[in-house]
């Protein structure tokens, strides 16, 4: 009885412990995920304003030829360009703060989902530990108080003794 008891015990706490060691892991995770999206976005607006001073410097070597070679940059083709020009650069840095913020949102959608698998976790290592103490319990009060089936025993059926009786 005593022993059936222990063990229960034992097991209900393995479960419990697993359940914890298994949540505080995906916390972990998650914090670690958050770090990560955080990461993306401020490298995501690194690089785009990297990709902005490269496209400036370029649309400025741009205006830079058109005054150089005599036409006048504001009127005409050389405008129409320059406006196409511009509106390429601004594409282009909002691809790449684009390209950050969902990679962000997929790390933080990947927070939010380790956080609950550990909630999860926790909750089985609580239920999965009572379920393992009531069994034992139970178990130990059946074998400590006797418990007797009372389904009736089959008759039982003399040994066979090779002949007719």
């Amino acid at each position: 009885v005593v022993a059936a008891v222990l063990s229960a015990a034992v097991t209900a706490y393995s479960s419990y412990a697993q359940g914890q060691a298994a949540s505080q892991a995906a916390r972990y995770n998650a914090r670690v995920a958050e770090q990560q999206a955080e990461s993306a976005r401020q490298a995501a607006a690194a690089d785009a304003e990297t990709r902005r001073r490269q496209l400036d410097r370029v649309l400025g070597a741009q205006r830079a030829r058109y005054g150089a070679s005599g036409v006048i940059p504001s009127e005409g083709s050389p405008l129409l360009v320059m406006m196409e020009s511009e509106e390429e650069a601004a594409l282009d840095v909002a691809r790449v703060r684009h390209g950050g913020a969902a990679a962000a949102h997929g790390l933080g959608l990947e927070s939010s989902i380790l956080r609950r698998q550990g909630a999860q976790a926790r909750r089985q290592g609580y239920l999965s530990g009572t379920s393992a103490l009531l069994t034992g319990v139970s178990t130990a009060a059946v074998a400590g108080a006797g418990y007797r089936s009372s389904t009736p025993r089959s008759p039982t059926v003399p040994p066979y003794r090779g002949g007719y009786d």
